[in-house]
């Protein structure tokens, strides 16, 4: 036993001292109960290791409160390791909480992206129904279908990660295959459009123009010129119906009164056989004509032979005339 410089310590005061490290015991399991319930575990354990140290002394268990709190340093002890273990699960949770919501911002971004481009292809494909659609139209409309495939590409990975874009991702490339049809359809019906229909629609002013040429060649060239257009504006409205029986009814992009291709085949159909009956009167004419310049031709070739022998004539009768003045 202990000593002190006045003899040995009496039980009160042994005791009085074992309360002391209760105390101070207390303070330190204190600390560390707070250190664990902030999951540092770290900082815990050396005041753990304190408190152990402080009520290892002898004197303690002459204190009320020394076994408790030895029992409550056990229990403190045994909770190091499930801190530990629970600070990893929530640091975990947390990375994985934080990843989520970084996940969702893409997928959120990406989504306004994809649903912004997909926006644009439809004002695209609209426009390519309009009266003055054209080759503009169809570039801008190409141009955003590429855009839209492009947006989805960058977003290729979160497919995988968000089943819910995936399925999103998936509907936004059918209906990009939709969009690819109806370009096609589009960029088709303006390409007849400004081509051939537009070649029809101008034929009445090269008409005219016909009608005022007086050289029959030329005429018939121009006449010859609006049949072919008619032709060629009926044979591909005739294509383009059996490749699109949709748009049998359908009205065309064309400026002023809505056409239907339908009544396109039949009336450029109409005119050709209009204009054809103009060409073969023209043939005939100009059969006719070629006839009668050969026949102008052979006359006039006739008389040059004539002529030729009346001079070749006068000229033999001339020197004979000039040899008998001679004799």
């Amino acid at each position: 036993m202990a000593t002190s410089a006045c003899g040995p310590r009496t039980k009160q005061q042994r005791q009085a001292y074992g309360e002391k490290r209760t105390d101070e015991a207390t303070l330190l399991l204190n600390e560390a109960t707070n250190h664990l319930r902030e999951l540092n575990a770290d900082r815990a354990e050396p005041v753990l290791a304190k408190a152990k140290e402080v009520l290892a002394h002898p004197d303690v268990d002459l204190s009320p409160e020394g076994e408790m709190l030895r029992s409550e340093l056990a229990e403190l002890q045994a909770r190091v390791p499930r801190v530990r273990e629970e600070k990893v699960r929530r640091e975990k949770q947390a990375v994985a909480e934080r990843e989520r919501k970084e996940l969702e911002s893409r997928v959120e971004k990406q989504r306004d992206a994809v649903v912004e481009a997909m926006f644009a292809v439809n004002e695209a494909l609209d426009a390519l129904e309009a009266k003055d659609a054209g080759s503009a139209q169809v570039t801008a409309a190409s141009d955003a279908i590429q855009r839209t495939r492009e947006r989805l590409k960058a977003g290729k990975e979160l497919e995988a990660k968000d089943e819910d874009y995936g399925a999103s991702a998936r509907s936004t490339e059918r209906k990009l295959e939709q969009a690819e049809a109806r370009l096609k359809q589009g960029r088709r019906v303006i390409d007849f459009v400004s081509g051939p229909l537009g070649g029809s629609q101008e034929a009445p002013e090269l008409e005219k123009k016909a009608r005022k040429e007086k050289d029959l060649a030329a005429r018939l060239s121009l006449y010859t010129e609006v049949r072919d257009r008619h032709r060629l504006c009926a044979s591909e409205a005739e294509k383009l119906l059996s490749e699109m029986p949709e748009l049998a009814r359908s009205p065309l992009p064309v400026k002023g009164r809505p056409m239907v291709l339908k009544a396109v085949v039949m009336g450029c159909k109409k005119k050709a056989g209009l204009t054809q009956r103009a060409v073969v009167k023209l043939e005939k004419a100009r059969v006719k004509w070629e006839k009668a310049q050969a026949k102008r031709e052979k006359a006039r070739e006739k008389m040059e032979k004539l002529k030729a022998a009346r001079e070749k004539a006068r000229e033999a009768a001339k020197q004979k005339a000039l040899a008998r003045k001679r004799k």
